[in-house]
């Protein structure tokens, strides 16, 4: 972070604090701070839940419109796949049994702990109907002004233009930057996150969290290894991945070994660089108009929240 940056965004934050402050003295409050009326904890924006937001499309792990890549060492999903109207790994197609095959030539097929579904396997599966649960979704958590298309959740937090979230390990916790209460934000450009994110649910373990990108949303490329090594999300007070929603109108990049926490509903396209892991889902190709490939760079592992097969904490 530049001097500039790292003089005015808490400059920045400490105005939207002290103005918050003032109005909750007035009875209301702020979706900033996550303050409902009378100063309680705000639960974010109502209906939003994951049966009300995927229906028939909650079980996946991964979707793709524009087929799956896979390349230098097999990852593994934790739920089930949709492959549609692609239905291919690395150009070769996928199989009529479920599976995803043998993902040639690379042969770096991912483990997948569910089935794969498309239009040559669809046993348990409405494919008409997931399909369009999951555009329906991306409309659910998009703007009503959009891009790329008019959606139905409003009323969101502006952040600041060239939007860059979180900070490194162990920084001091500044609102807006590196810390998030329950609610909806809106970047008009992009978001990045680099360092650590933490998002607070305030104890209530239904807390949602809803970040809408005008353009992309991605993370900084870090090196294996503890804090302070790469990107990432941390969940504290009662939040889980399951609630929480990253909505890119185009695509999303989760760049090497970041732990990513929450949801990605991609209009367009999913990277998932070397070493990153997800707990939650990564739906490429979910507004009906974008192409949407996916990319497992190696080594990653993406879980549906609650999964049998996810890891414990990963709800």
């Amino acid at each position: 972070m530049n001097k500039f940056k790292s003089v005015t965004k808490p400059l920045m934050w400490f105005t939207a604090l002290a103005l918050a402050t003032v109005a909750a003295g007035c009875g209301s409050g702020d979706p900033i701070l996550g303050g409902g009326a009378g100063g309680t904890a705000s639960a974010g924006p109502a209906g939003v839940t994951t049966a009300s937001i995927l229906g028939t499309a909650a079980p996946l792990g991964l979707s793709a419109t524009a087929g799956l890549t896979t390349a230098i060492s097999s990852s593994t999903v934790n739920g089930d796949v949709l492959l549609d109207p692609l239905a291919q790994c690395n150009s070769t197609a996928v199989p009529n049994d479920g599976t995803i095959g043998s993902c040639a030539p690379t042969g770096f097929a991912p483990t997948i702990n569910g089935v794969v579904i498309s239009s040559a396997f669809s046993t348990g599966y409405n494919l008409a109907t997931v399909k369009a649960d999951l555009n329906a979704g991306f409309l659910k958590l998009t703007p009503p002004a959009g891009p790329p298309a008019a959606g139905s959740l409003g009323g969101a937090t502006d952040l600041p233009a060239g939007t860059t979230l979180g900070a490194a390990s162990g920084s001091a916790m500044v609102l807006g930057d590196n810390l998030f209460y329950p609610g909806v934000y809106q970047s008009l450009t992009s978001i990045m996150v680099t360092g650590d994110l933490t998002l607070d649910a305030q104890g209530n373990p239904d807390a949602v969290f809803v970040f809408q990108s005008s353009s992309t949303v991605g993370t900084a490329p870090g090196a294996s290894g503890g804090p302070g090594t790469h990107t990432r999300i941390l969940l504290i007070n009662g939040a889980k991945a399951s609630n929480v929603w990253w909505v890119p109108a185009s695509s999303a990049t989760i760049d090497t070994f970041s732990e990513f926490q929450g949801n990605v509903i991609a209009a367009f396209s999913i990277t998932l660089n070397e070493g990153a892991i997800s707990c939650g889902r990564m739906m490429a190709g979910a507004w009906v108009g974008g192409g949407g490939a996916l990319t497992l760079g190696g080594a990653n592992v993406v879980s549906v929240p609650g999964n049998v097969s996810a890891p414990a904490s990963c709800i």
